[in-house]
C-alpha cells in the first residue's frame, strides 16, 4: 500500500551541497520567485536584516537554481542559546520549529564528539552563520509545505581532498562532518574540494533523510540545483531534486 497523500522527495547529490542548495530546491519545487521568497523569509525572521539572493544560475551552460541568504557582515561565534534565541523571535510554526532544532541536534553532538566536550559547552564558527540559521530555518518551513512520506538522498560524493577552516586545514569531510556519518551512504566522487559542507549532511539527517537508491516513484516535477558562486572541475556539479508519487514495489 503506497500513501498516495504525501509524495516522495529524492535528491540526488552530485558535487556542491549545502544548506543553500536544500533550500534551493524545495523553493524550485514550489514555484516561488525571488521576489516573493525574499519577503517570506522576512516575515519569518522579522527582527534580522536579511535578503535572499535566488533564482537561475548556469554552470557548464546548465541552468539550474541556486539560493544565498543575504545577511550583514559577522564573526560568527555562536552558542546553541544564541540561535535558539534567534529561532525564539521568529514566526516559524511549531512543526518548523521542531525540524530545525533536529537539524542543529545533529550539529551540536557532531562538534561536542570533534571538540570532546559536552554538548552544552559547544560554539560554532562557520556553521554558526545566520545565513545557515535562516536557511534552515526557512527550508524547514517549506519542508513542511511540501510534506513528503519520505526524504531519500543519493549516497554522499567523497574525496581525499583538503579543506580550510576555522580549524586550519583538515582533510574533507570536515571534522564535524565526518563525526555525523555514522548511518550514511557515500561513494567516491573525482570532484575536488569540499562537495558537501557539515550544515548541508546536518540538514538532510535533521530532517529524516534515508540514504540510498532513487525509491520508487512516478516523478512529477524536478529541480536541478547548484551551490551559489562556485563550481567544481573535472566532476559533475550540483544536486537533482525530484518529487513524485510514490509506487509499490513488484513482488
Amino acid at each position: 500500500m503506497t500513501d498516495t497523500l504525501h509524495p516522495v522527495l529524492t535528491v540526488r547529490i552530485n558535487a556542491g551541497f549545502n544548506a543553500g542548495s536544500f533550500l534551493a530546491g524545495l523553493l524550485a519545487l514550489t514555484d516561488l520567485s525571488a521576489g516573493m521568497a525574499g519577503a517570506y523569509l522576512r516575515t519569518l525572521f522579522p527582527k534580522v536584516d536579511c535578503g535572499l539572493a535566488y533564482g537561475e544560475t548556469f554552470v557548464g551552460s546548465i541552468s539550474g537554481f541556486s539560493a544565498n541568504i543575504l545577511t550583514a557582515p559577522e564573526h560568527a561565534h555562536r552558542h546553541p542559546a544564541d540561535i535558539e534565541a534567534i529561532y525564539a523571535e521568529s514566526r516559524l510554526s511549531p512543526e518548523a520549529l521542531e525540524r530545525t532544532r533536529a537539524v542543529w541536534r545533529v550539529l551540536i553532538a557532531a562538534e561536542a564528539k570533534v571538540h570532546g566536550m559536552s554538548e552544552r559547552d559547544v560554539h560554532f564558527h562557520e556553521v554558526g552563520r545566520m545565513a545557515n540559521i535562516l536557511a534552515i530555518g526557512l527550508s524547514a518551513d517549506f519542508l513542511g509545505k511540501i510534506n513528503p512520506s519520505r526524504l531519500v538522498v543519493s549516497p554522499i560524493p567523497m574525496n581525499e581532498g583538503e579543506i580550510k577552516c576555522a580549524h586550519g586545514l583538515v582533510p574533507y569531510p570536515a571534522p564535524a562532518m565526518f563525526a555525523m556519518m555514522e548511518g550514511v551512504a557515500v561513494r567516491p566522487s573525482s570532484g575536488a574540494g569540499e562537495l558537501v559542507t557539515p550544515t548541508g549532511l546536518a540538514v538532510l539527517k535533521g530532517f529524516g533523510a534515508e540514504f540510498g537508491a532513487w525509491p520508487a516513484m512516478k516523478v512529477t516535477k524536478t529541480a536541478q540545483v547548484f551551490v551559489h558562486g562556485r563550481t567544481f572541475e573535472g566532476c559533475p556539479n550540483g544536486a537533482r531534486f525530484a518529487l513524485g508519487e510514490p509506487l509499490p514495489l513488484a513482488d
